[in-house]
């Protein structure tokens, strides 16, 4: 009987969690870390995280790297790590009230030596207004070493977001050749990164993504086909993002949106320019899209 009940409370959770992926309409994803040590934190980022319908978050205890399904048109982001910074847990984007941190249970006080702290954290002041307050001298130390080790993974992975964009080009041209040679290309900056050279965050995110980074720059190069080139272009271009936004490129680019891409689910791609010149139709629908964040 316990293992009857057992077996309807997993399948039950199974359910409830995929129901809940298929209702965020405009879905986005991304991978972000943030801080924390046990369960009990897991439940309680993932409850800040969690809008129904708009915004959830899958916390991973051991690598403390979180995946967020969100509605970019309702919220974003840096909007989701805003609220579990205020929930105690501090995040790639904000640091949590220094209160609100204390209260944490016993087991949940993370070391907040190895927190990935903004210049402008979110501190609060004794009547509970939210103000920026200056980091000490040994928060601004390891904001510097943690720029430091940023900037190094950035001259590593500058060589795979410009191959990207080389591939996107290409797609927009509805040239197959040249998407297939600039996959190719692509793979081999992805296979010549150093990952001794990531820094801790970019590094986890990094061993995540690289089998589907490696299938889709192949999948690309063997196609023959624009369709079956674009759309293995759609999963890649998510995992690029991912990497953008936690490696922190100096390279500016634009995460942009197609809605009638993917049989009308959309679609996202990265782009240097802000104007919409669209990857998926080329010049079928050249300007369908919009620009749904600059990185």
């Amino acid at each position: 009987m316990k293992n009857l009940k057992a077996l309807i409370a997993s399948t039950f959770i199974v359910l409830f969690t995929i129901s809940s992926q298929a209702q965020i309409k405009n879905a986005v994803t991304s991978t972000v870390e943030i801080n924390g040590n046990c369960g009990m934190c897991k439940k309680t980022i993932e409850t800040a995280a969690y809008e129904p319908k708009i915004a959830k978050a899958e916390w991973d205890e051991d690598t403390h790297m979180a995946v967020l399904t969100f509605d970019a048109n309702k919220t974003s982001e840096e909007a989701i790590l805003k609220k579990i910074a205020q929930a105690g847990y501090d995040n790639q984007s904000f640091r949590a009230p220094d209160d609100v941190y204390a209260k944490l249970h016993e087991c949940c006080r993370y070391d907040r030596a190895h927190t990935i702290a903004t210049d402008d954290p979110i501190v609060h002041d004794q009547t509970g207004h939210q103000h920026h307050q200056d980091a000490s001298n040994n928060q601004n130390n390891t904001v510097q070493n943690q720029q430091t080790q940023s900037s190094e993974s950035n001259n590593q992975l500058d060589p795979v977001f410009k191959s990207y964009i080389n591939l996107k080009n290409a797609l927009l041209a509805s040239d197959s050749k040249s998407a297939q040679s600039a996959a190719q290309t692509l793979k081999k900056s992805i296979t010549s990164i150093d990952m001794s050279t990531l820094n801790t965050s970019v590094h986890e995110l990094w061993m995540k993504v690289i089998r589907s980074l490696e299938n889709e720059t192949t999948a690309i190069e063997k196609a023959t086909d624009l369709t079956k080139q674009r759309n293995s272009f759609m999963n890649l271009s998510n995992q690029i993002y991912s990497l953008a936004k936690v490696s922190k490129t100096t390279i500016p680019l634009y995460l942009q949106f197609c809605p009638m891409a993917n049989a009308g689910k959309g679609a996202h791609w990265l782009s240097l320019e802000e104007e919409i010149k669209n990857p998926y139709y080329g010049s079928k629908m050249m300007t369908c899209g919009e620009v749904k964040e600059k990185i």
